[in-house]
Protein backbone atom coordinates (compact mmCIF):
# COMPACT_ATOMS: atom_id res chain seq x y z
CA UNK A 1 0.00 0.00 0.00
CA UNK A 2 2.79 2.59 1.01
CA UNK A 3 4.74 2.17 -2.33
CA UNK A 4 1.55 2.44 -4.30
CA UNK A 5 1.27 5.66 -2.62
CA UNK A 6 4.59 6.49 -3.57
CA UNK A 7 4.79 5.72 -7.11
CA UNK A 8 1.57 8.46 -6.95
CA UNK A 9 4.24 10.99 -5.58
CA UNK A 10 6.74 9.91 -7.61
CA UNK A 11 4.15 10.51 -10.67
CA UNK A 12 3.22 13.87 -8.87
CA UNK A 13 6.27 15.09 -8.46
CA UNK A 14 7.32 14.67 -12.40
CA UNK A 15 4.16 16.44 -13.44
CA UNK A 16 4.44 19.53 -10.97
CA UNK A 17 7.45 20.74 -12.54
CA UNK A 18 9.33 19.88 -9.56
CA UNK A 19 12.72 18.85 -11.41
CA UNK A 20 12.50 15.13 -12.55
CA UNK A 21 15.27 16.04 -14.12
CA UNK A 22 17.35 17.77 -11.80
CA UNK A 23 17.93 20.75 -13.80
CA UNK A 24 17.79 24.53 -13.27
CA UNK A 25 14.82 26.49 -14.12
CA UNK A 26 15.38 29.76 -16.12
CA UNK A 27 13.77 32.93 -14.56
CA UNK A 28 12.47 35.27 -17.70
CA UNK A 29 14.11 37.69 -15.54
CA UNK A 30 17.36 35.90 -16.94
CA UNK A 31 18.95 33.46 -14.72
CA UNK A 32 17.54 31.73 -11.17
CA UNK A 33 16.97 33.88 -8.76
CA UNK A 34 17.56 32.10 -5.05
CA UNK A 35 16.62 32.91 -1.98
CA UNK A 36 18.35 31.23 0.79
CA UNK A 37 16.87 31.28 4.61
CA UNK A 38 19.14 29.74 6.77
CA UNK A 39 17.95 27.73 9.95
CA UNK A 40 19.10 25.89 12.89
CA UNK A 41 16.59 23.04 12.25
CA UNK A 42 15.29 20.83 9.92
CA UNK A 43 11.78 19.51 9.81
CA UNK A 44 10.97 16.07 11.06
CA UNK A 45 8.49 15.91 7.90
CA UNK A 46 6.43 17.87 5.97
CA UNK A 47 3.23 16.62 6.63
CA UNK A 48 0.39 18.39 8.26
CA UNK A 49 -1.31 15.57 9.71
CA UNK A 50 2.02 14.31 11.59
CA UNK A 51 4.25 16.50 12.00
CA UNK A 52 4.87 18.02 15.52
CA UNK A 53 7.83 20.89 15.43
CA UNK A 54 7.66 24.93 14.56
CA UNK A 55 10.05 24.52 11.18
CA UNK A 56 7.65 22.04 9.86
CA UNK A 57 4.82 23.69 10.30
CA UNK A 58 6.67 27.15 8.07
CA UNK A 59 7.71 24.51 5.38
CA UNK A 60 4.35 23.38 4.85
CA UNK A 61 2.71 26.56 4.97
CA UNK A 62 5.10 27.18 2.05
CA UNK A 63 3.80 23.78 0.49
CA UNK A 64 0.10 23.77 1.50
CA UNK A 65 -2.69 25.65 1.68
CA UNK A 66 -5.25 26.10 4.82
CA UNK A 67 -8.90 26.82 4.31
CA UNK A 68 -8.23 30.33 6.40
CA UNK A 69 -5.12 31.38 8.15
CA UNK A 70 -4.21 34.14 9.89
CA UNK A 71 -3.81 37.75 9.06
CA UNK A 72 -1.37 40.84 9.49
CA UNK A 73 -1.16 42.46 12.81
CA UNK A 74 -2.27 43.88 14.59
CA UNK A 75 -5.51 42.22 13.94
CA UNK A 76 -3.99 38.97 12.90
CA UNK A 77 -7.44 37.79 12.13
CA UNK A 78 -8.46 34.39 10.23
CA UNK A 79 -8.82 35.04 6.43
CA UNK A 80 -9.53 33.11 3.52
CA UNK A 81 -7.21 30.94 2.10
CA UNK A 82 -8.73 28.18 0.17
CA UNK A 83 -12.15 28.59 1.50
CA UNK A 84 -13.17 32.34 0.19
CA UNK A 85 -16.40 32.75 2.38
CA UNK A 86 -18.10 30.91 5.20
CA UNK A 87 -21.38 30.88 6.97
CA UNK A 88 -21.48 30.17 10.79
CA UNK A 89 -24.91 28.40 12.18
CA UNK A 90 -26.31 31.17 14.59
CA UNK A 91 -26.15 28.43 17.16
CA UNK A 92 -22.35 27.79 16.28
CA UNK A 93 -23.08 24.04 15.47
CA UNK A 94 -21.99 23.93 12.25
CA UNK A 95 -19.91 25.84 9.63
CA UNK A 96 -20.15 26.20 5.61
CA UNK A 97 -17.31 26.97 3.82
CA UNK A 98 -17.02 27.84 0.18
CA UNK A 99 -13.82 26.82 -2.01
CA UNK A 100 -12.08 28.91 -4.48
CA UNK A 101 -12.17 26.97 -7.65
CA UNK A 102 -9.06 28.34 -8.94
CA UNK A 103 -6.30 26.38 -6.65
CA UNK A 104 -4.79 23.00 -7.85
CA UNK A 105 -2.29 20.42 -6.78
CA UNK A 106 0.81 20.17 -8.66
CA UNK A 107 -0.07 17.63 -10.59
CA UNK A 108 -3.10 19.71 -12.34
CA UNK A 109 -5.69 18.06 -10.06
CA UNK A 110 -8.12 20.62 -8.77
CA UNK A 111 -8.08 21.17 -5.16
CA UNK A 112 -11.90 19.89 -4.25
CA UNK A 113 -14.19 19.66 -1.39
CA UNK A 114 -13.23 15.52 -1.07
CA UNK A 115 -9.26 16.76 -0.46
CA UNK A 116 -11.02 18.73 2.42
CA UNK A 117 -12.78 15.78 3.81
CA UNK A 118 -10.56 13.41 3.82
CA UNK A 119 -8.25 15.47 5.48
CA UNK A 120 -10.06 16.29 8.41
CA UNK A 121 -11.48 12.64 8.35
CA UNK A 122 -7.80 11.39 8.41
CA UNK A 123 -6.88 13.73 11.06
CA UNK A 124 -10.19 12.72 13.29
CA UNK A 125 -9.09 9.32 13.08
CA UNK A 126 -7.28 8.11 16.57
CA UNK A 127 -5.06 6.15 14.36
CA UNK A 128 -3.28 9.30 12.62
CA UNK A 129 -0.94 10.85 15.57
CA UNK A 130 -2.02 14.36 14.35
CA UNK A 131 -0.34 16.69 17.29
CA UNK A 132 -3.84 19.32 16.75
CA UNK A 133 -6.50 16.63 17.35
CA UNK A 134 -7.55 18.74 20.82
CA UNK A 135 -8.44 22.10 18.25
CA UNK A 136 -10.64 19.61 16.17
CA UNK A 137 -12.04 17.43 18.70
CA UNK A 138 -15.26 19.32 18.30
CA UNK A 139 -16.16 18.19 14.63
CA UNK A 140 -18.49 15.70 14.76
CA UNK A 141 -18.81 15.49 10.61
CA UNK A 142 -17.20 16.75 7.43
CA UNK A 143 -20.12 17.17 4.88
CA UNK A 144 -19.38 17.47 1.16
CA UNK A 145 -22.19 19.48 -0.03
CA UNK A 146 -20.98 19.77 -3.79
CA UNK A 147 -17.12 19.62 -5.26
CA UNK A 148 -16.52 23.15 -3.79
CA UNK A 149 -18.86 23.25 -0.72
CA UNK A 150 -17.90 21.58 2.26
CA UNK A 151 -19.88 21.66 6.04
CA UNK A 152 -18.66 21.26 9.32
CA UNK A 153 -20.90 19.75 11.54
CA UNK A 154 -20.32 19.99 15.20
CA UNK A 155 -21.28 18.05 18.51
CA UNK A 156 -21.59 21.11 20.29
CA UNK A 157 -21.37 25.02 20.05
CA UNK A 158 -18.01 25.83 19.45
CA UNK A 159 -16.16 28.63 21.27
CA UNK A 160 -14.33 29.69 18.33
CA UNK A 161 -16.75 27.86 15.28
CA UNK A 162 -13.70 29.30 12.77
CA UNK A 163 -11.01 27.61 14.30
CA UNK A 164 -11.05 24.34 13.62
CA UNK A 165 -11.00 25.42 9.91
CA UNK A 166 -7.10 26.72 10.26
CA UNK A 167 -5.44 23.34 10.82
CA UNK A 168 -4.55 20.97 9.54
CA UNK A 169 -3.69 22.67 6.17
CA UNK A 170 -5.47 20.43 3.46
CA UNK A 171 -3.89 17.39 1.45
CA UNK A 172 -4.08 15.89 -1.52
CA UNK A 173 -6.63 12.87 -1.64
CA UNK A 174 -5.81 11.31 -4.55
CA UNK A 175 -2.48 10.77 -3.91
CA UNK A 176 -2.39 9.69 -0.09
CA UNK A 177 -5.71 7.99 0.33
CA UNK A 178 -3.99 4.64 -0.12
CA UNK A 179 -1.48 5.34 2.75
CA UNK A 180 -3.19 3.73 5.70
CA UNK A 181 -3.87 5.83 8.93
CA UNK A 182 -1.58 3.92 11.02
CA UNK A 183 1.72 4.48 8.70
CA UNK A 184 0.56 8.01 7.51
CA UNK A 185 4.01 8.91 10.30
CA UNK A 186 6.04 6.72 8.51
CA UNK A 187 5.62 7.02 5.21
CA UNK A 188 7.03 9.03 2.05
CA UNK A 189 4.98 11.48 1.67
CA UNK A 190 6.52 13.31 4.45
CA UNK A 191 9.84 13.31 2.72
CA UNK A 192 8.08 14.34 -1.04
CA UNK A 193 5.27 16.46 -0.40
CA UNK A 194 2.75 17.49 -2.99
CA UNK A 195 0.86 20.35 -2.59
CA UNK A 196 -1.38 23.49 -4.07
CA UNK A 197 0.91 26.35 -2.18
CA UNK A 198 3.40 29.19 -3.83
CA UNK A 199 6.08 26.88 -3.80
CA UNK A 200 7.04 23.41 -4.86
CA UNK A 201 8.89 20.88 -3.13
CA UNK A 202 11.89 19.62 -5.05
CA UNK A 203 14.60 18.34 -2.69
CA UNK A 204 15.37 17.64 0.42
CA UNK A 205 19.05 16.31 1.64
CA UNK A 206 18.47 15.45 5.21
CA UNK A 207 20.92 17.89 7.90
CA UNK A 208 21.69 20.26 4.88
CA UNK A 209 19.24 21.76 2.45
CA UNK A 210 15.29 21.75 1.27
CA UNK A 211 14.59 23.33 -1.98
CA UNK A 212 11.43 24.37 -3.28
CA UNK A 213 10.72 25.97 -6.90
CA UNK A 214 8.44 28.88 -7.39
CA UNK A 215 4.76 27.39 -8.31
CA UNK A 216 4.03 29.08 -11.83
CA UNK A 217 0.41 28.19 -11.07
CA UNK A 218 -0.21 29.40 -7.74
CA UNK A 219 -3.60 31.17 -6.99
CA UNK A 220 -2.42 34.23 -5.85
CA UNK A 221 0.23 34.39 -8.32
CA UNK A 222 3.71 33.40 -8.80
CA UNK A 223 6.85 34.12 -6.21
CA UNK A 224 8.86 37.09 -6.98
CA UNK A 225 11.97 34.54 -6.58
CA UNK A 226 12.48 31.08 -8.60
CA UNK A 227 13.49 28.82 -6.15
CA UNK A 228 13.83 29.02 -2.75
CA UNK A 229 16.46 27.21 -0.73
CA UNK A 230 16.35 26.67 3.50
CA UNK A 231 19.63 26.06 4.09
CA UNK A 232 20.33 23.60 7.41
CA UNK A 233 23.06 24.93 10.02
CA UNK A 234 22.34 23.75 13.05
CA UNK A 235 25.52 25.84 14.99
CA UNK A 236 24.99 29.31 15.34
CA UNK A 237 28.52 30.92 15.01
CA UNK A 238 28.63 29.07 11.29
CA UNK A 239 25.22 30.18 10.26
CA UNK A 240 25.81 33.54 11.34
CA UNK A 241 29.18 33.69 8.98
CA UNK A 242 26.90 31.87 6.52
CA UNK A 243 25.13 35.25 6.61
CA UNK A 244 27.79 37.95 7.16
CA UNK A 245 29.68 36.77 3.99
CA UNK A 246 25.99 36.25 1.92
CA UNK A 247 26.09 32.52 1.42
CA UNK A 248 22.91 32.57 3.02
CA UNK A 249 20.56 35.77 2.73
CA UNK A 250 17.82 35.18 5.52
CA UNK A 251 18.18 34.05 8.93
CA UNK A 252 15.10 32.46 10.54
CA UNK A 253 15.93 33.30 13.95
CA UNK A 254 18.64 35.18 14.62
CA UNK A 255 20.60 35.03 18.52
CA UNK A 256 20.70 37.88 19.91
CA UNK A 257 23.46 37.82 21.65
CA UNK A 258 24.82 38.81 17.73
CA UNK A 259 22.45 42.04 17.38
CA UNK A 260 23.98 44.83 18.41
CA UNK A 261 27.14 43.85 16.17
CA UNK A 262 25.46 42.55 13.28
CA UNK A 263 23.05 45.24 13.44
CA UNK A 264 25.57 47.72 12.11
CA UNK A 265 26.55 45.84 9.17
CA UNK A 266 25.05 47.91 6.08
CA UNK A 267 24.23 44.90 4.28
CA UNK A 268 21.44 43.43 6.69
CA UNK A 269 18.09 44.73 7.34
CA UNK A 270 16.20 43.44 10.27
CA UNK A 271 13.34 43.01 11.51
CA UNK A 272 12.49 42.73 14.92
CA UNK A 273 9.05 41.14 16.39
CA UNK A 274 8.21 39.03 19.10
CA UNK A 275 8.78 35.24 18.07
CA UNK A 276 5.35 33.91 20.02
CA UNK A 277 7.26 31.70 21.97
CA UNK A 278 7.82 31.02 25.30
CA UNK A 279 11.12 29.11 26.51
CA UNK A 280 11.11 26.59 29.52
CA UNK A 281 12.39 23.55 31.48
CA UNK A 282 9.73 20.12 30.79
CA UNK A 283 10.00 18.24 33.51
CA UNK A 284 8.72 14.77 32.75
CA UNK A 285 5.79 14.11 34.97
CA UNK A 286 6.14 10.27 34.74
CA UNK A 287 9.04 10.55 36.61
CA UNK A 288 9.64 10.19 40.08
CA UNK A 289 11.14 12.91 40.73
CA UNK A 290 9.49 15.44 39.36
CA UNK A 291 5.75 14.16 40.75
CA UNK A 292 6.25 16.63 43.62
CA UNK A 293 5.09 20.39 42.64
CA UNK A 294 7.04 21.32 45.71
CA UNK A 295 9.92 20.19 44.18
CA UNK A 296 9.16 21.53 40.84
CA UNK A 297 8.69 24.79 42.79
CA UNK A 298 12.35 24.37 44.14
CA UNK A 299 13.43 23.80 40.77
CA UNK A 300 12.14 27.37 39.56
CA UNK A 301 13.33 28.90 42.68
CA UNK A 302 16.64 27.49 41.70
CA UNK A 303 16.94 28.59 38.56
CA UNK A 304 18.22 32.51 37.99
CA UNK A 305 16.03 33.27 34.86
CA UNK A 306 16.77 36.93 34.62
CA UNK A 307 20.93 35.45 34.66
CA UNK A 308 20.03 33.06 31.48
CA UNK A 309 18.39 36.55 29.71
CA UNK A 310 21.30 39.01 30.28
CA UNK A 311 24.23 36.22 29.42
CA UNK A 312 22.59 34.35 26.31
CA UNK A 313 20.15 37.07 24.80
CA UNK A 314 21.55 39.87 25.40
CA UNK A 315 18.97 41.37 27.73
CA UNK A 316 17.02 40.69 25.15
CA UNK A 317 13.62 39.11 26.75
CA UNK A 318 11.20 39.11 30.01
CA UNK A 319 11.23 36.37 32.34
CA UNK A 320 8.32 34.21 31.99
CA UNK A 321 5.18 33.24 34.05
CA UNK A 322 2.46 32.06 31.58
CA UNK A 323 2.80 29.39 28.85
CA UNK A 324 2.05 31.85 25.90
CA UNK A 325 3.88 34.82 23.96
CA UNK A 326 3.80 38.18 26.30
CA UNK A 327 1.37 39.42 23.76
CA UNK A 328 -1.02 37.01 23.90
CA UNK A 329 -4.24 39.02 25.32
CA UNK A 330 -4.64 35.39 27.03
CA UNK A 331 -1.44 36.41 28.91
CA UNK A 332 -1.50 37.34 32.69
CA UNK A 333 0.56 40.10 33.26
CA UNK A 334 -0.52 40.04 37.00
CA UNK A 335 1.50 37.13 38.05
CA UNK A 336 4.83 37.60 39.53
CA UNK A 337 7.90 35.46 38.38
CA UNK A 338 9.15 33.41 41.66
CA UNK A 339 12.71 35.03 42.57
CA UNK A 340 15.55 33.40 41.78
CA UNK A 341 15.79 32.42 45.72
CA UNK A 342 18.53 29.03 46.56
CA UNK A 343 17.71 29.42 50.14
CA UNK A 344 13.86 29.02 49.64
CA UNK A 345 14.32 25.91 46.87
CA UNK A 346 15.92 24.35 48.93
CA UNK A 347 13.66 24.43 52.33
CA UNK A 348 11.68 23.40 49.82
CA UNK A 349 13.71 20.18 48.81
CA UNK A 350 13.70 19.56 52.89
CA UNK A 351 10.05 19.67 52.85
CA UNK A 352 9.37 17.36 50.30
CA UNK A 353 11.80 14.67 51.87
CA UNK A 354 15.12 15.24 49.89
CA UNK A 355 16.80 16.36 53.34
CA UNK A 356 19.39 13.39 53.36
CA UNK A 357 22.24 13.29 51.26
CA UNK A 358 25.06 10.70 50.16
CA UNK A 359 28.79 10.92 50.20
CA UNK A 360 28.70 12.90 46.68
CA UNK A 361 26.63 15.76 48.54
CA UNK A 362 23.51 14.52 46.00
CA UNK A 363 20.26 14.21 47.52
CA UNK A 364 18.88 10.82 48.20
CA UNK A 365 15.03 10.04 49.27
CA UNK A 366 14.42 6.58 49.94
CA UNK A 367 17.47 4.76 48.24
CA UNK A 368 16.61 7.67 45.21
CA UNK A 369 19.45 10.10 44.31
CA UNK A 370 18.33 13.15 42.99
CA UNK A 371 19.80 13.25 39.21
CA UNK A 372 18.93 13.49 36.11
CA UNK A 373 19.53 13.98 32.28
CA UNK A 374 18.72 16.87 30.37
CA UNK A 375 18.02 16.04 26.86
CA UNK A 376 18.77 18.27 24.10
CA UNK A 377 19.27 19.19 20.88
CA UNK A 378 22.83 18.71 18.95
CA UNK A 379 24.02 21.88 18.18
CA UNK A 380 22.09 23.89 19.92
CA UNK A 381 24.54 26.38 21.70
CA UNK A 382 21.83 28.27 23.92
CA UNK A 383 20.16 24.94 25.50
CA UNK A 384 23.86 23.79 25.91
CA UNK A 385 24.57 27.10 27.91
CA UNK A 386 21.87 27.16 29.44
CA UNK A 387 22.23 24.04 31.00
CA UNK A 388 25.70 24.31 31.89
CA UNK A 389 24.82 27.04 33.91
CA UNK A 390 22.08 25.33 35.38
CA UNK A 391 24.45 22.33 35.81
CA UNK A 392 26.34 24.76 37.88
CA UNK A 393 23.40 25.92 40.19
CA UNK A 394 21.91 23.27 41.23
CA UNK A 395 24.47 21.33 42.12
CA UNK A 396 25.04 23.73 45.00
CA UNK A 397 21.47 22.01 46.06
CA UNK A 398 22.30 18.67 46.00
CA UNK A 399 21.03 18.05 42.42
CA UNK A 400 23.22 16.26 39.66
CA UNK A 401 22.74 16.64 36.35
CA UNK A 402 24.10 15.56 32.95
CA UNK A 403 23.84 16.49 29.21
CA UNK A 404 22.88 14.44 26.51
CA UNK A 405 22.58 15.35 22.73
CA UNK A 406 20.91 13.97 19.93
CA UNK A 407 19.82 15.06 16.41
CA UNK A 408 16.38 16.92 15.66
CA UNK A 409 14.49 14.06 14.34
CA UNK A 410 15.87 11.43 17.12
CA UNK A 411 15.22 14.57 19.95
CA UNK A 412 11.51 15.29 18.79
CA UNK A 413 11.14 11.07 18.54
CA UNK A 414 12.22 11.02 22.16
CA UNK A 415 10.04 13.40 23.44
CA UNK A 416 7.33 12.47 21.61
CA UNK A 417 7.01 8.81 23.35
CA UNK A 418 8.12 10.61 26.92
CA UNK A 419 11.44 9.33 26.76
CA UNK A 420 13.09 11.63 28.73
CA UNK A 421 13.90 13.36 32.28
CA UNK A 422 14.02 17.05 31.70
CA UNK A 423 14.72 19.34 28.27
CA UNK A 424 15.09 22.76 27.87
CA UNK A 425 11.74 23.49 25.19
CA UNK A 426 10.76 26.90 22.85
CA UNK A 427 6.86 26.50 22.07
CA UNK A 428 5.03 28.35 19.44
CA UNK A 429 2.02 29.98 20.82
CA UNK A 430 -1.11 30.53 18.41
CA UNK A 431 -3.38 33.75 18.28
CA UNK A 432 -5.95 32.04 19.92
CA UNK A 433 -4.68 30.31 23.14
CA UNK A 434 -5.90 26.84 23.68
CA UNK A 435 -4.29 24.66 26.34
CA UNK A 436 -6.14 21.22 25.93
CA UNK A 437 -3.39 19.54 23.89
CA UNK A 438 -0.33 20.90 25.93
CA UNK A 439 -1.86 20.52 29.65
CA UNK A 440 -4.72 18.30 29.38
CA UNK A 441 -5.10 15.24 31.20
CA UNK A 442 -7.00 14.25 28.02
CA UNK A 443 -3.70 14.83 25.89
CA UNK A 444 -1.43 13.06 28.34
CA UNK A 445 -0.32 10.52 25.83
CA UNK A 446 -0.39 12.83 22.79
CA UNK A 447 2.78 14.86 21.38
CA UNK A 448 2.37 17.99 23.04
CA UNK A 449 1.77 17.19 26.19
CA UNK A 450 5.60 16.60 26.67
CA UNK A 451 5.41 16.53 30.91
CA UNK A 452 2.34 14.63 31.27
CA UNK A 453 -0.09 17.14 33.00
CA UNK A 454 -3.30 17.62 34.22
CA UNK A 455 -5.48 17.81 37.26
CA UNK A 456 -8.97 17.94 37.92
CA UNK A 457 -8.84 21.97 38.56
CA UNK A 458 -6.58 22.65 35.11
CA UNK A 459 -8.79 20.44 33.43
CA UNK A 460 -11.81 22.11 34.22
CA UNK A 461 -10.70 25.29 33.63
CA UNK A 462 -9.83 24.73 29.94
CA UNK A 463 -12.67 23.24 29.76
CA UNK A 464 -14.79 26.22 30.85
CA UNK A 465 -12.29 28.77 28.85
CA UNK A 466 -13.52 26.42 25.64
CA UNK A 467 -17.06 26.86 26.22
CA UNK A 468 -17.06 30.58 26.36
CA UNK A 469 -17.81 32.76 23.68
CA UNK A 470 -16.51 36.01 24.56
CA UNK A 471 -13.45 36.64 24.60
CA UNK A 472 -13.13 38.56 27.07
CA UNK A 473 -14.68 36.62 29.70
CA UNK A 474 -12.49 33.66 28.31
CA UNK A 475 -9.14 35.31 28.85
CA UNK A 476 -10.55 35.77 32.29
CA UNK A 477 -10.26 31.88 32.84
CA UNK A 478 -7.55 31.39 31.50
CA UNK A 479 -5.86 33.75 33.68
CA UNK A 480 -7.56 32.01 36.62
CA UNK A 481 -5.57 28.79 34.52
CA UNK A 482 -2.64 30.51 35.10
CA UNK A 483 -2.09 30.92 38.17
CA UNK A 484 -3.12 27.71 38.82
CA UNK A 485 -0.62 26.74 36.71
CA UNK A 486 2.34 29.01 38.26
CA UNK A 487 1.25 27.42 41.91
CA UNK A 488 1.79 24.00 40.70
CA UNK A 489 5.31 24.28 38.18
CA UNK A 490 4.48 21.26 35.52
CA UNK A 491 7.20 23.38 33.54
CA UNK A 492 9.90 26.14 34.56
CA UNK A 493 9.04 28.94 32.45
CA UNK A 494 12.57 30.78 31.71
CA UNK A 495 11.52 33.86 29.15
CA UNK A 496 8.85 35.10 26.42
CA UNK A 497 10.99 36.43 23.83
CA UNK A 498 11.43 38.85 20.75
CA UNK A 499 13.40 37.85 17.99
CA UNK A 500 15.54 39.67 15.31
CA UNK A 501 15.34 38.60 11.74
CA UNK A 502 18.25 39.60 8.89
CA UNK A 503 17.70 39.98 5.53
CA UNK A 504 20.78 41.18 2.94
CA UNK A 505 19.55 44.22 1.39
CA UNK A 506 21.93 43.22 -1.68
CA UNK A 507 19.37 39.79 -2.46
CA UNK A 508 15.96 41.37 -1.21
CA UNK A 509 13.68 44.48 -2.37
CA UNK A 510 10.61 44.34 -0.34
CA UNK A 511 11.22 41.83 2.58
CA UNK A 512 8.20 42.22 5.49
CA UNK A 513 8.28 40.23 8.21
CA UNK A 514 6.21 40.03 11.34
CA UNK A 515 4.97 38.08 14.60
CA UNK A 516 3.45 35.36 12.47
CA UNK A 517 7.53 34.96 11.44
CA UNK A 518 9.78 35.18 8.43
CA UNK A 519 7.69 32.32 6.03
CA UNK A 520 4.77 33.72 5.80
CA UNK A 521 5.07 36.11 3.40
CA UNK A 522 8.57 35.13 1.25
CA UNK A 523 6.47 34.05 -1.44
CA UNK A 524 5.63 38.08 -2.17
CA UNK A 525 9.18 39.35 -1.92
CA UNK A 526 11.20 39.81 -5.04
CA UNK A 527 15.10 39.83 -5.89
CA UNK A 528 16.77 42.84 -5.83
CA UNK A 529 17.52 43.55 -9.75
CA UNK A 530 20.95 45.25 -10.88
Amino acid sequence: MIRLGLLGLAIALTLGGCGGDGGERTSSRGGVHTLVIGSSNQPDRINPLVSTSAISTDMENLVFMRLVDWGPPPDLALEPRLAVSWEIADDRRSLLMHLRRDVFWTDGKPTTAEDVKFTYDRALDPAVPFPNRAAIKGIEQVEVVDPYTVRFVYGEPQWEPLLPAQDPAIMPKHLIESIPADQMMESGFGRHPVGNGPWIFREWISEERLVFDANENYCDGRPGFDRLVIRVIPEDTALRTELLTGGVHVYDRHPNKFYREDSKDPNLQFFRASDRGYVYLAWNGRNPLFEDPRVRKALTLATDRQAIIDAFRDGFGKVATCPTFAEDPAYDPSIVPFPFDPAAASALLDEAGWEQRDADGVRIRDGLRFEFTFMLIANNTISEEIATMLEQEYRKLGIATKVEFFEWTVYVGRLNAKDYESTILARRGDFIYDAESVFHSRSIDEAYNDTSFGTAVTDSLIDLAKSTADRTIRNGIWHQFFRELHALQPITPLYVSETSYPVRRDVVADAQIDIRGPYVRVHEWHPVTR
